[in-house]
C-alpha cells in the first residue's frame, strides 16, 4: 500500500483555498506536489502556501509524474475533459461537483474511471456534514419517529471570490445551470440521505439580474421513493441570508432542526430543543478529505460511490426542466 499520497490540485481559485485548509487539518498523509492553473500567478501562489510545483496544464503535471492523485476544482464545463486526461493516466480523482453539466459527459467520465480502476470520488461535501450526519443518526435511532417531511433552505450570498460580475457561473454554456446545480447540490443530498431516493420534482426558477445566464431562485417540491415529500429552496442572494434554519425534518414523534451552528432535537411539545450536535459546514471539507485518503491508502471504500452524486444533477435538471413545462418531471426518466 502507498503510505503518502502526492496531490495534484487542478485549479487554484478560491475553493482551492477551503480544500487546502481541510487537507491540512483532516488528511495527514496527503502532501501537496503539484499546482494546476493556466493563469500562472494563481499557481504560482497556491504551490508558494502548499510547497508544490506550479504547472500550466495538467499534462504537464503527468508528463513530470508529479502526482498519484488529481482533485479537479475547475468551471463545470471543463470536468469531463480533465478528469478523463487524468483517468487515462490511471491516476486517482477527487472531483468536484456536478460531475459535467449534462447525463452524457457524467456517464463518459464514469466510464473512463472504471476502465482506470483507480480512486474516484465526486466531492459533494454534504455527505460528511457533522449536521446531515447527525440528523441521519438520530433518524436511525428513532429519535422523532416516523419521518413525516423535511425542509430545505439554501440561502447564499455573491461572494465575490466565487461570483465576479465577469465570473464563469454567470455563464451557461460553463456552468450547466444555477443555484440549484451549484450551491444547492449540497442540500439535496441531505435530503436524499434522509429520504430515499429523488423522484419526482415541481419547480420554478427565477433569474435576479440581466447578466446572469442560470436562475438564482429555485423552489421546489421534491418527491422520493419512500413516499416522503420535502421543500427545497435554493437562493443567491445579495448579502447572506439570516439564521434560520437549514433543514428541518418533522417526524411522528418530534422534530430534527439544523442551523449554522448546531443540531436540535425537539420532543412532540416542542420547547426550547435540546442541542445534540454540531453543524459546521467547513468540517464537511475535511471529512471528505479523510474518506479520500484512506480509499487511496488503505483501499477502504468512500461513503457514496462517486455516480450517486447523479441524483443531485438529475434532480437540478429535472427542475429546470419542470420550471418551463409546469408539470411534475422524473428524475431518472
Amino acid at each position: 500500500m502507498e503510505q503518502t499520497l502526492r496531490l495534484a490540485i487542478v485549479g487554484c481559485g478560491a475553493i482551492a483555498g477551503w480544500h487546502w485548509k481541510a487537507l491540512q487539518a483532516a488528511a495527514p498523509r496527503t502532501r501537496v506536489t503539484a499546482c494546476v492553473d493556466p493563469d500562472v500567478a494563481r499557481a504560482n501562489a497556491l504551490a508558494a502556501t502548499t510547497g508544490g510545483t506550479a504547472y500550466a496544464s495538467l499534462g504537464a503535471a503527468l508528463a513530470a509524474d508529479a502526482a498519484d492523485a488529481v482533485a479537479i476544482m475547475v468551471p463545470h464545463h471543463l470536468h469531463e475533459v480533465l478528469a478523463c486526461e487524468a483517468f487515462a493516466a490511471r491516476r486517482h480523482v477527487f472531483l468536484e461537483k456536478p460531475m459535467a453539466t449534462d447525463v452524457d459527459a457524467c456517464a463518459r467520465i464514469v466510464a473512463a474511471a472504471r476502465a482506470a480502476g483507480t480512486v474516484f470520488m465526486l466531492a459533494e461535501n454534504a455527505q460528511y456534514w457533522p449536521g446531515v450526519v447527525r440528523a441521519k443518526e438520530l433518524l436511525v435511532s428513532g429519535a422523532i419517529g416516523a419521518l413525516v417531511t423535511a425542509r430545505a433552505w439554501c440561502c447564499t450570498p455573491f461572494m465575490p471570490e466565487f461570483y465576479a460580475s465577469d465570473g464563469w457561473r454567470f455563464s451557461l454554456a460553463a456552468a450547466g445551470g444555477g443555484v440549484a446545480m451549484d450551491a444547492g447540490s449540497h442540500f439535496l443530498r441531505p435530503l436524499r440521505m434522509w429520504c430515499g431516493e429523488l423522484e419526482q420534482v415541481v419547480a420554478t426558477t427565477a433569474r435576479s439580474q440581466a447578466d446572469l445566464q442560470v436562475e438564482s431562485l429555485c423552489r421546489a417540491l421534491c418527491r422520493f421513493d419512500s413516499g416522503l415529500v420535502a421543500s427545497f429552496d435554493a437562493v443567491l442572494a445579495v448579502a447572506a441570508g439570516a439564521t434560520v434554519p437549514r433543514f428541518q425534518l418533522t417526524g411522528t414523534a418530534g422534530e430534527i432542526v439544523i442551523d449554522a451552528a448546531h443540531v436540535r432535537l425537539y420532543g412532540p411539545s416542542g420547547g426550547a430543543g435540546e442541542v445534540v450536535g454540531s453543524s459546521d459546514y467547513l468540517q464537511s471539507y475535511e471529512g471528505e478529505w479523510r474518506d479520500f485518503e484512506a480509499a487511496v491508502l488503505d483501499a477502504t471504500p468512500l461513503a457514496a460511490p462517486a455516480d450517486y452524486a447523479l441524483g443531485e444533477l438529475r434532480g437540478a435538471l429535472a427542475m429546470y426542466r419542470s420550471a418551463a413545462s409546469g408539470m411534475w418531471e422524473r428524475v431518472w426518466s
